[in-house]
């Protein structure tokens, strides 16, 4: 099981007792969770980075691709519905779309800023 695969087991057990106990072999379903976040990360990190721009060095583009992880971990995890609240119908999920779209709004902020000129 990878990091986020971990993660994910930690945050279930933790905070959504009632659909971790409906998962009958948790080890396998979260290892497989890992994956699938950590393809959707790296996916996510492309788009932001993007190639490397007209006269970048390889030492400023490591860094961008650093950036542009942290970002992608961010929206990625925010938006996976195994790190989303336990729902028992009385929760206001006003302020989930309000941090959702803070999220998209911070992506596309950091896609425009790393557009080449």
């Amino acid at each position: 099981m990878n990091h986020y695969g971990q993660l994910a087991l930690d945050h279930s057990r933790n905070h959504r007792p009632a659909a971790y106990s409906q998962i009958s072999h948790p080890d396998e379903f979260f290892a497989e969770a890992g994956e699938e976040i950590s393809a959707a990360i790296t996916d996510t990190r492309d788009q932001i980075l993007g190639p490397p721009r007209a006269g970048e060095d390889l030492e400023s583009y490591r860094r961008r691709g650093y950036q542009a992880l942290a970002t992608a971990e961010e929206m990625v995890l925010a938006d996976h519905f195994l790190f989303q609240p336990e729902t028992t119908g009385e929760e206001d999920f006003d302020e989930d779309r309000d941090l959702a779209d803070r999220y998209r709004l911070l992506y596309e902020i950091n896609r425009l800023i790393n557009q080449p000129l």
